[in-house]
C-alpha cells in the first residue's frame, strides 16, 4: 500500500494533523487553503451521498477514487474526520483508519494523576 497523505479534522473543519509521503504533485496552493478545500470536498460529498442514497446509510461515505488515487474516509462519533489518500490498489483502509483513530484517541484522553 502506498500512502500519499493523511488529514485529521475536528468537527469544525480545523485540520489537527497532516502528513504526506510519496506525494508526487503539489496542489499549488497554501496548506491552509488545501485544508479548507479538502474539508469542503468532504462536506459536499457527505451531503450528496446522504441526499442521493436510497437507504439510510449507517456508515455513510467511506471512499471514492479517481484515476490516480483513492480517498478513504472515517468519521468518528466525536466528530473527528480522518482522510487517508492511497494508491488505487487499496480497496479499503477502514481498519487502518480505525487503528489510527484508536491510537489518537488514547493519546488525547486526559491523564489522571495518582500522586
Amino acid at each position: 500500500m502506498t500512502v500519499h497523505n493523511i488529514y485529521i479534522f475536528d468537527r469544525n473543519g480545523n485540520c489537527l494533523f497532516y502528513n504526506e509521503w510519496n506525494r508526487k504533485k503539489q496542489a499549488g496552493i497554501s496548506k491552509e487553503e488545501e485544508f479548507k478545500l479538502m474539508y469542503g470536498v468532504l462536506f459536499s460529498i457527505r451531503s450528496f451521498v446522504s441526499k442521493m442514497s436510497p437507504l439510510d446509510m449507517k456508515d455513510g461515505f467511506l471512499s471514492f477514487q479517481t484515476s490516480k488515487y483513492r480517498l478513504h474516509y472515517l468519521e468518528t462519533p466525536s466528530g473527528l474526520k480522518l482522510v487517508l489518500n492511497t494508491d488505487l490498489s487499496v480497496n479499503s483502509a477502514r481498519e487502518t483508519l480505525q487503528h489510527i483513530y484508536s491510537n489518537v484517541r488514547t493519546r488525547l484522553q486526559p491523564r489522571t494523576s495518582t500522586e
